[in-house]
């Protein structure tokens, strides 16, 4: 005799940076694993895919994930974990370097505990800027946002990328170039032609691409961190889905 089944309702959620609504129902234990397992590891790696199968999973393989950009990624997930775990994050962190207690306190190392709502996180998509650079009057590049594991690959280097990486994350975020009427689609260029390009562009003209990477939008809330010794405060801004999860 087979097992009952037991009904699991859906959400409707929109992707930032595109509208789009998408129906998705929360993880169950078998997604939930493939978390806890992502988390032990610890990699860049393994949260990425286990994101990206989650999502998967979560909306029947209707949403295809390499359309997603990075922050759409995060912001689902996060949804996700609201409608699976619970709305409200409990959060631990230690006291920001720049916040000073009082001289009795100075070495102070106590933590703060912050509760954070998670429907109030969002993405702000009047940053979305448009993926159709013009160069010229007749030449431009449409470009693509990277994939998650590529953009915290370069974040986690910090804010100091060097100047091969920005190109390189450009050559591998363009989908087609067209000069008129004519389109010339990257996957039938070779990279050695794509890097011709790219270096080929004046100063100006490659700043207009990179401007739209610089202004990506972001996953990322504010918060007041509070000594719980002297009430000391200070802001806090959450950036990523890493900050979430701490």
């Amino acid at each position: 005799m087979a097992l009952p089944k037991i009904n699991t309702p859906t959400y409707e959620l929109k992707i930032p940076s595109t509208g789009q609504k998408v129906k998705y129902r929360p993880f169950l234990v078998k997604e939930e694993k493939l978390l806890l397992i992502a988390i032990e590891d610890g990699s860049v790696k393994a949260m990425s895919k286990a994101m990206n199968n989650i999502i998967s999973d979560c909306t029947e393989g209707e949403v295809e994930i390499k359309t997603l950009a990075p922050f759409d990624i995060e912001y689902f997930f996060l949804q996700l974990r609201g409608k699976s775990v619970g709305d409200i994050l409990d959060l631990s962190f230690h006291k920001p370097k720049n916040v000073s207690c009082g001289k009795e306190l100075e070495d102070c190392s106590e933590i703060c505990e912050i509760k954070i709502n998670i429907d109030d996180i969002t993405v702000d998509s009047s940053e979305v800027k448009d993926s159709k650079i013009k160069l010229t009057d007749t030449i431009g590049v449409k470009v693509n946002y990277p994939q998650l594991e590529i953009i915290q690959k370069f974040a986690s280097t910090g804010e100091n990328v060097s100047a091969n990486n920005v190109f390189e994350l450009i050559n591998e975020c363009i989908e087609y170039i067209w000069d008129g009427e004519e389109i010339y689609k990257a996957k039938d260029s070779t990279k050695k032609e794509i890097t011709e390009f790219v270096e080929s562009l004046s100063t100006i003209q490659f700043n207009k691409i990179r401007e739209f990477f610089d202004g990506m939008p972001k996953l990322k809330h504010d918060v007041t961190w509070k000594c719980p010794k002297c009430d000391k405060e200070a802001p806090m801004v959450l950036e990523g889905i890493d900050a979430f999860f701490v």
